[in-house]
């Protein structure tokens, strides 16, 4: 199991995350999503309302990527992993329960992102390494 330095969880909290998925011929997708936070100290969230191309292709294999930089330091990280697309369970109801998502958007999900790999996106020589 990965578990989110502090660092992490401040960038992700402070900046704009993307996420990057690809489609069933390989063809990249990257976003912003402005609702991605921490879940439980070692998975990624955010609400699906678009329902478009980053989750069609989640539907279709579930691999995903998230970067997150602070442009003004300099540093970054890319998370690697599987999403979980929950719609009208239990999961979702509990945690779209606890925002006002409803109140701009007629249908919401939740994405759960699994990390499996966090590496480094910093302006150094060491930017790309692995860290987990």
């Amino acid at each position: 199991m990965v578990k989110l330095s502090e660092e992490m969880k401040k960038m992700i909290g402070e900046q704009l995350p993307f996420l990057s998925t690809a489609s069933e011929f390989g063809l990249p997708q990257i976003g912003p999503k402005g609702s991605l936070h921490v879940f439980e100290n070692d998975n990624l969230v955010y609400y699906e309302h678009t329902f478009k191309q980053a989750y069609e292709n989640i539907k279709q294999n579930g691999h995903v990527a998230v970067a997150v930089v602070d442009k003004i330091e300099e540093k970054g990280f890319r998370f690697e992993g599987n999403a979980e697309i929950h719609e009208g369970d239990d999961f979702a109801r509990n945690i779209l329960a606890t925002t006002k998502i409803f109140e701009r958007f007629p249908r919401a999900a939740v994405v759960l992102i699994k990390i499996n790999h966090i590496y480094k996106l910093d302006n150094t020589l060491e930017a790309g390494d692995k860290i987990v």
